[in-house]
């Protein structure tokens, strides 16, 4: 694990944390948002979803098993004990998702998403604290979006929140997110600039692993200088440790007398170094031109290629193999775009109670992306049309190319948070849903089903 800068990232309901947390990620930063791993840490069987059934009862529990969260969250709702008992359950199951998350990150900014920031105690090992502020209309408006409630029901949520004069006292940085969206990412990228100092960057492993770091027992000697003559080193000693990294000089910054120190095991003779031509380097063959696409579904005759495709969505230096492939075919349907003999743009789709879910979205370049990206979701999108779905959702996770992004977008797919899905939709979700991922939704059908078909 590398070391990185954690922002914690606050405000109240309806001020906008998640669009502030996008602009974040948009930047380059890893986003976890708490109220999504909340829904991770209580799913059915999970040690936090027996606290909660032994704690509450079976009937915050849907017909299926899972939690709820409107049953759940009438129970604690104005009953300040029933919300602390809930809290004591959800508070440490989300801190340990959190953990894990951050003991596998190699990125350089993480921003925490967290309502309950302070106390869940998360924000005693950031480095920054963000607070989203937006004006009480503003806010109403958010709220009755995004949780499809009456104007009366935004303003009693609201009324419960904490002041946020609390917050605003501990803030390092404040957003004012009561504008328009050109506004706040104004901000948000000042703030990116001016404010982040990675070098500031606190040591996290004893909260992440339980013990401080390990530093070395002496600190290793600067470069020398370059008038500083460096005699050889005697015989027989141990490799010294390696000089801090300076930058590389430039033509014009270069030293004329500097030499590198070198460590020598034994004075040797001079060796003779012959001078041979430059050879050329070696081209790499061009992909095979992509001429015409095709859109279709992933066959066994595809396991090969597919798992070359799936190793480049997920970075891996060798393919999948046939088995894992074979398993993921098995769990999932994959719709694939075929030119210039290799799959050039994947996707893998399954629906579920009228609800069809996409993700592992992935193609070969940016310049690919525009012509096979929206053949594939118009395929998925009538394969679903054919199963009487009633939406398709889209997964995205951070990683996701921003070419990948556009072409969501551009086939009129919205962003939308888990809380504002129908109930019937946000069931089907909640159980593919990870941490970090981003839902987007596209109407397939106006009518809502309300008897089998």
């Amino acid at each position: 694990m590398a070391n990185f800068y954690l922002i914690g990232l606050t405000g109240n309901l309806g001020s906008g944390k998640s669009t502030v947390r996008r602009m974040l990620e948009q930047l380059g930063a890893l986003g976890l948002d708490a109220d999504k791993l909340a829904h991770a840490a209580m799913q059915r069987g999970k040690p936090a979803w027996r606290a909660i059934v032994e704690t509450f009862g079976p009937e915050v529990l849907q017909h299926n098993g899972r939690i709820d969260r409107q049953k759940l969250g009438a129970r604690v709702f104005e009953n300040p004990a029933a919300l602390a008992q809930l809290e004591a359950i959800t508070h440490p199951a989300v801190g340990e998702i959190i953990k894990q998350e951050l003991r596998q990150t190699q990125v350089q900014v993480v921003v925490v998403e967290a309502i309950k920031l302070f106390e869940a105690n998360l924000h005693l090992w950031c480095d920054a604290l963000w607070v989203v502020t937006a004006t009480p209309d503003a806010q109403v408006a958010r709220v009755m979006r995004e949780r499809q409630m009456s104007a009366e029901e935004a303003r009693a949520r609201l009324a419960t929140q904490s002041h946020l004069d609390e917050k605003l006292a501990r803030a390092d940085v404040v957003i004012d997110n009561s504008q328009d969206l050109s506004a706040t990412k104004a901000q948000v990228e000042n703030a990116w600039r001016n404010t982040i100092h990675l070098e500031q960057a606190r040591d996290k492993s004893e909260w992440l692993y339980g013990a401080p770091r390990v530093e070395p027992t002496t600190t290793p000697p600067p470069a020398a200088p370059a008038e500083t003559r460096v005699e050889p080193m005697p015989p027989a000693v141990a490799t010294p440790e390696p000089s801090p990294v300076e930058p590389q000089a430039t033509a014009e910054t270069a030293p004329v007398e500097a030499a590198p120190v070198v460590a020598e095991v034994a004075p040797a003779p001079e060796p003779t170094v012959e001078i041979t031509p430059p050879i050329e380097e070696a081209q790499l063959p061009s992909p095979m031109p992509i001429g015409e696409i095709e859109v279709r579904r992933a066959r066994r005759s595809d396991l090969n290629a597919l798992g070359v495709a799936l190793a480049a969505r997920e970075g891996r230096a060798e393919p999948l193999a046939r088995a894992e492939v074979i398993q993921r075919l098995g769990e999932r349907g994959y719709r694939i775009a075929v030119g210039g003999q290799r799959i050039i743009a994947l996707a893998a789709w399954e629906a579920e109670n009228l609800v069809a879910t996409v993700r592992d979205v992935w193609a070969e370049s940016g310049d690919i992306a525009p012509r096979a990206l929206p053949q594939l979701f118009a395929l998925v999108e009538a394969d679903a049309r054919a199963l009487q779905c009633e939406v398709s959702l889209v997964l995205l996770d951070p990683q996701t190319p921003a070419f990948v992004a556009e072409q969501v977008t551009a086939c009129e797919y919205q962003p939308r948070e888990l809380s504002g899905l129908h109930r019937h939709w946000r069931q089907v979700v909640e159980e593919r849903l990870q941490p970090s991922d981003h839902i987007w939704v596209k109407r397939l059908r106006e009518d809502m089903v309300t008897r089998p078909i």
